[in-house]
């Protein structure tokens, strides 16, 4: 817990740039109708995850969201573009399915489909590029002539990773596998 008070600003900056993009991804669905369905478009090559046995689904979710973190905090050492990238590109998404949740079936509906496995995934995905941000101000600060011990930061963002983050998101696939689909079905 001291190191995440540590890098608050950095979870921080994650926060604001995916609830901004998040909101520019839903104004872009509700104004553009051919952006928005092209986005979709490339969310239904992930259909084919549905037609596999529930434990492979939550396995699939599990290493897709576990590769996600792992390159937002390990590539954070490239000066942290790639968890920018990954926290714009999930937050425009977001945004953009958002809206055509919304729009067909309600925002009952969407919740359903967010809040049960949403409430731990988006939080530690968000924490894994607040950690990638913190690693790559490190290596810009050392390209800059600053003394940053960025082997030790890399460790104790690793050991995060490892031991904390990877657990829940173990725990929000299974969520998202066997109780958030209960959850649409409560609304739907």
């Amino acid at each position: 817990m001291a190191y995440l008070r540590s890098i608050w600003i950095y979870i921080g900056l994650s926060v604001m740039i995916f609830a901004l993009t998040s909101v520019m991804g839903y104004v872009a669905a509700g104004s553009n109708s051919e952006l928005a369905a092209s986005m979709l478009e490339e969310l239904e090559m992930l259909k084919w995850i549905m037609d596999q046995p529930p434990f492979m689904i939550m396995v699939i979710i599990f290493l897709k969201n576990s590769m996600a973190c792992a390159m937002s905090v390990l590539l954070g050492l490239g000066i942290g573009l790639l968890p920018l990238l990954v926290v714009v590109t999930n937050g425009f998404m977001l945004g953009v399915v958002a809206y055509n949740v919304i729009q067909k079936a309600g925002l009952s509906y969407l919740l359903a489909g967010i809040l049960p496995h949403g409430i731990i995934e988006l939080p530690v995905v968000l924490i894994s590029i607040g950690l990638g941000f913190r690693l790559g101000y490190l290596v810009a600060l050392s390209i800059f002539g600053e003394k940053a011990d960025i082997a030790k930061e890399t460790k104790m963002a690793m050991h995060l990773l490892v031991y904390r983050i990877m657990p829940l998101l173990l725990l929000a696939a299974f969520i998202e596998t066997f109780i958030t689909p209960q959850a649409i079905s409560v609304v739907a």
